[in-house]
C-alpha cells in the first residue's frame, strides 16, 4: 500500500550519530557527506516490529497496534557523501524492498505482518467450527489490501497470502471478519461468517504457486492446533458455502472461488479439508435407487422427480426408493445448502452439486449439475 506512509520509524546508519524518524509522511532526512567511501548498513525499525509468523499466536501486550511490520536492513554505498546504491542485505529479502530513486532518494517498503482493518465485529458467542479458504480475483496484494482496509467495502478476511507466500493478518480470530458475506449456508447454519476464519489467497487464474501452499498449510496447521473445536474435514472453499443474495440458498454466487485450480488434494494429503472425512468401503450396487444398474452411463438431472418416478430425464419405474431426496439428504449431511429433501432435483439440488463437483475436480467429476455415478460415488462416501 503505497498509501500507507509509516510515521516515527527509527532509521539509522551503522553505528553512528546518523539516525533519525521518519515523518507524518513517512520520510526522513539524513546527512550522508560524513560517511566514508564504500558499503554502509541502513537499518529501519517502525514502531511496531516481529519476527513471529503471521497466525493465532501472534499477541500484544495493552492495545492492539493499528499496523506491525517487519525490521529491515538495507546494503547501501556511498561515494563523496552521496548514496550510490542500494539493496537489500541478505537475509532480509522478504522483510521488505528498496529502490535508489536517484540520489539520494531511497524509497523503502517493510513487509507487514498485522495490518488492522476496520471490518470486523464480535462473534457474539459463537464458536469457530469453519475455514474457509477464498481467492482474491486478482494477481497482486495491493489492490486486495487497499480493498480489505476501506471501512466502505464492508468486506475482508482474517489472514491474506501473497504470491511468494508472505502471510498478512487482518483480523484477530475471536471477532469475525467479513469474508463470505451475508448469504451462506454450511452444515445447517446460514451466515457462516460468525462462526468461521477466513483466508484468503492472491490469485486470479493459473496454477498456485508452491510458496502459498506451503504457508496455507503451515496456517492451517496453526490454525487447528489453536482451535480444536476445528474438525479438520471443516476447511472448505467459499464457492461451497456463498449463497445467492435474497434468501434462496441456490450456492454458486461465488463459483470459481478458489476455483478449479486450487489443489484441495494437498490439504487432504495433509489430513485436512472435506475430501478426508468419507465412509470406507465400495457403495453398494443398488446405489440411489439401483439407478446406475438400470441406466448404465446415467445420471439425475435437473426435472428427475421421485413423485413421478422420472430419473435420468424419463420415467423409469425399475428405480426403488426415492433416490433424489437419498442424494439430496446426503448432501445435506456434506453441509451443502439444499434445502429441505423433497424428491425434486431442482435448481437448488443442481447447484449443490455443481459446486461439490467444482470442489472436488481434481477427481475427474465434471461441473455439469447432473449425478453420473461417479459424483454419486463421492456423495454417498462423504456423507
Amino acid at each position: 500500500m503505497t498509501s500507507d506512509r509509516i510515521r516515527n520509524a527509527a532509521v539509522s546508519i551503522d553505528d553512528t550519530p546518523i539516525a533519525g524518524n521518519t515523518n507524518a509522511y513517512g520520510v526522513v532526512r539524513l546527512d550522508t557527506t560524513g560517511l566514508a567511501d564504500g558499503t554502509h548498513t541502513l537499518r529501519v525499525t517502525a514502531p511496531h516490529t516481529t519476527t513471529d509468523v503471521a497466525g493465532p499466536a501472534m499477541t500484544w501486550a495493552g492495545a492492539v497496534p493499528e499496523r506491525v511490520f517487519r525490521s529491515l536492513e538495507v546494503a547501501i554505498t556511498t561515494r563523496r557523501g552521496r548514496v550510490t546504491g542500494a539493496t537489500i542485505a541478505a537475509g532480509n529479502t522478504r522483510n521488505g524492498s528498496v529502490t535508489l530513486a536517484g540520489s539520494p532518494r531511497v524509497i523503502i517498503r517493510l513487509q507487514p505482518v498485522w495490518m488492522r482493518t476496520p471490518n470486523n465485529r464480535p462473534r457474539g458467542g459463537v464458536g469457530i467450527d469453519l475455514i474457509v479458504v477464498h481467492h482474491t480475483g486478482g494477481p497482486q496484494i495491493g489492490p486486495a489490501l487497499n480493498w480489505f482496509m476501506n471501512s466502505s467495502s464492508n468486506a475482508t478476511a482474517h489472514y491474506l497470502i501473497d504470491t511468494d507466500g508472505q502471510v498478512v493478518k487482518l483480523v484477530q480470530e475471536n471477532l469475525a471478519a467479513f469474508h463470505v458475506g451475508g448469504a451462506s449456508y454450511w452444515t445447517g447454519r446460514t451466515n457462516v461468517t460468525g462462526n468461521s476464519i477466513g483466508i484468503e489467497v492472491v490469485h486470479r487464474s493459473g496454477p498456485y504457486p508452491e510458496a502459498q501452499y506451503g504457508s496455507l498449510l503451515d496456517l492451517l496447521e496453526s490454525l487447528l492446533r489453536a482451535y480444536p473445536t476445528i474438525a479438520r474435514h471443516r476447511i472448505v472453499g467459499h464457492s461451497d458455502v456463498a449463497t445467492a443474495a435474497g434468501g434462496s440458498g441456490v450456492l454458486g454466487r461465488k463459483s470459481g472461488d478458489p476455483g478449479t485450480t486450487f489443489q484441495w488434494s494437498r490439504l487432504e494429503a495433509r489430513n485436512m479439508s472435506l475430501g478426508i472425512h468419507q465412509m470406507a468401503g465400495p457403495p453398494a450396487p443398488d446405489l440411489y435407487g439401483g439407478f446406475f444398474q438400470v441406466v448404465p452411463g446415467g445420471a439425475f438431472r435437473s426435472g428427475d422427480n421421485d413423485g413421478t418416478r422420472r430419473f435420468g430425464g424419463a420415467r423409469r419405474p425399475a428405480v426403488t426408493g426415492n433416490p433424489v431426496e437419498a442424494i439430496q439428504r446426503d448432501l445435506h449431511a456434506i453441509g451443502y445448502s439444499v434445502g429441505t429433501p423433497n424428491g425434486d432435483y431442482g435448481a437448488r439440488t443442481e447447484a449443490a452439486v455443481r459446486m461439490l463437483q467444482e470442489h472436488f475436480h481434481e477427481r475427474g467429476l465434471l461441473r455439469s449439475g447432473r449425478v453420473d455415478q461417479r459424483t454419486a460415488q463421492l456423495i454417498w462416501a462423504l456423507a
